[in-house]
């Protein structure tokens, strides 16, 4: 946006201006290639020319700055972050527009990109460009933009949002850009400790000034107390970051009783697709946040990052080909009536090559934001399955396993029926089954989704209620068809007075909001008999049969458990 200004122009004695009307017009429109207001400041911010629009920053001409500072148009929680800009045009020359909150005539407040820099020429000045148009921020938590209020940092999820939109742009438009983690190892209990003046000054100094050397000043966020993520330009070095820190938080009086230390990326890395190098780098983002000590101190912040990223690109490789090679098998378990020994439907479960834990598998899969496709790709597997015996007079229903996360992905709705339509009526025979292996925050939006799938037809099944992810609160934030018991309250029923009286009020809560329940995980007759005293009528375990892929035999076959349930089918 600075780019334009190529020459520079004589100054006239006084205030650094160009010598002529014709000069100041070349000088403006060069300036104005790109941007709406063209401002020249002294170093402390008094302005001492402007020209262009007046961008709601003043009720007259904009000549009518002139005299002010610049602070003044700024909004009160972006002025230190302002000084840092003005730090970093003196130190580089040159920044890139960065967005800034200015405060109009008027009192209201609005974005725009303030960019800038300074010429040789004219010792002391710095010429700073405003453009309106500024882009709208990346999804987060906290607000739609993810940061909360002005001069805040993004929050753990709006930064994750904004580095895969970053990393894929760094590909996409070949920019130059690296992401830096930060760990100020003690600034929380440093803060806590300090005078409430002090700590401001530390906190908002940290904020102003990871703010202002991040790529377009929106791409900093505050991971925990004391760990941060920037991604900011090439040029940007670990060392200086730290020097800068440890300055603020001497200036303010404050002794840190850890270290600082920085572990810095290259976000043009090419081991990976655009897409997957984002989910990698976003997982190791998130790890480190999340991390209490362990690989992620001081002494080894860089060997502990490096070998999660190096982990992360590798395992993502792995499970981008086991989907894009559809290398994995499905395997199918009864849940039957347990007084009669009817089969009621199939649940369909995955298994993959080299993974000793489907969970394990699935749960890399959502923290990676790969089990979209994963489950996308179920769908049909399964799918394809019901079609190669849809003759078969006993078909039966098969449920899939779909994440909370898969459905709540704004176009999960519009895929999912791409993939089922094709199919016709055999889609009535799915049922979905919501896995929860991560807290769903936005129960309400999940609900709505299952509800225009059940208007669609499909029944909905909760899965492992009772365990920790999938609560009481989702049980009456959701309305569904079916319920599973979680299997360890099953089993711990049989001895444990405790388990017994959760199992009895699960039940209980699940009869009073109308859903028909299955017991996991019934591997003994005691079990089955537990449930059916308790008026569980349904329930899956080795009790009647394991996992198999023979989908042939309960589609001909197996419409009743035989044997007094002592068929075991091997997969």
């Amino acid at each position: 946006m600075i780019g334009p200004i190529v020459a520079p122009i004589p100054n006239a004695a006084g205030p650094r201006r160009p010598t002529s009307s014709r000069d100041r017009d070349r000088f403006v429109g060069f300036a104005f290639a790109a941007a709406d207001l063209l401002i020249e400041t002294d170093a402390q911010g008094n302005i001492l020319f402007s020209a262009g629009a007046r961008c709601r920053l003043t009720k007259g001409e904009v000549g009518g700055l002139v005299g002010t500072n610049l602070m003044e148009v700024v909004a009160p929680g972006d002025r230190k972050y302002v000084r840092v800009l003005f730090d970093r045009i003196r130190e580089k020359a040159r920044i890139k527009p960065s967005r800034v909150l200015f405060q109009a005539f008027d009192g209201q407040q609005f974005p725009a990109l303030l960019g800038g820099c300074r010429l040789d020429s004219c010792p002391g000045s710095l010429f700073l460009t405003v453009l309106l148009t500024a882009p709208a921020r990346s999804g987060g938590a906290g607000t739609a933009s993810g940061i909360t209020t002005q001069g805040e940092l993004l929050d753990q999820g709006g930064f994750a949002g904004i580095l895969e939109e970053r990393i894929q742009a760094t590909r996409e438009r070949g920019l130059d850009q690296g992401l830096t983690l930060l760990l100020v190892e003690g600034l929380q209990a440093m803060v806590e400790a300090m005078p409430e003046g002090a700590a401001g000054e530390v906190r908002e100094g940290i904020d102003a000034y990871l703010r202002g050397i991040s790529a377009d000043g929106d791409s900093a966020g505050q991971l925990t107390g004391d760990r941060y993520g920037i991604v900011h330009a090439a040029d940007i070095d670990g060392r200086e970051v730290q020097g800068h820190i440890a300055q603020i938080i001497e200036a303010a009086g404050g002794a840190l009783p850890g270290g600082i230390r920085t572990w810095t990326l290259d976000m043009a890395d090419d081991r990976l697709d655009a897409a997957d190098a984002a989910r990698a780098l976003v997982y190791t983002v998130q790890a480190f946040a999340s991390a209490q000590g362990g690989e992620f101190t001081i002494s080894s912040l860089e060997d502990g990052a490096n070998r999660l990223m190096a982990g992360a690109v590798e395992r993502i490789g792995q499970m981008r080909a086991t989907i894009d090679n559809h290398d994995f098998i499905v395997v199918y378990q009864p849940i039957v009536d347990i007084a009669t020994g009817a089969v009621h439907h199939l649940e369909a479960l995955t298994r993959v090559d080299g993974m000793s834990s489907p969970a394990d598998f699935i749960t890399f899969a959502e923290d990676v934001g790969l089990i979209y496709d994963f489950d996308l790709l179920l769908t049909r597997t399964v799918l394809d399955t019901l079609k190669e015996f849809r003759k078969e007079p006993k078909l039966p229903d098969v449920a899939i396993n779909l994440s909370a996360k898969t459905l709540m992905s704004p176009i999960f709705l519009k895929q999912f029926q791409s993939v089922v339509a094709p199919y016709g009526e055999l889609a009535a025979k799915l049922l979905i089954e919501v896995t929860e292996t991560v807290v769903v925050t936005d129960i309400a939006k999940l609900n709505e989704v299952l509800q225009k799938l059940r208007g669609s037809g499909f029944r909905i099944c909760l899965d492992d209620v009772g365990a920790g992810s999938t609560s009481f609160q989702s049980l009456y934030g959701i309305q569904a068809d079916y319920a599973k018991i979680d299997g360890k309250f099953v089993r711990g029923a049989v001895n444990s007075p405790r388990d017994m009286a959760m199992l009895r009020s699960m039940v209980d809560v699940c009869r009073q909001l109308g859903l028909d329940l299955i017991g996991e995980q019934v591997e003994e007759a005691v079990h089955a008999d537990l449930l059916t005293g308790l008026g569980v009528s349904l329930a899956q375990g080795f009790l009647f049969s394991r996992p198999s892929r023979d989908f042939a035999y309960f589609a001909k076959d197996w419409s009743r458990v035989r044997n007094g349930g002592k068929l075991l089918l091997k997969g």
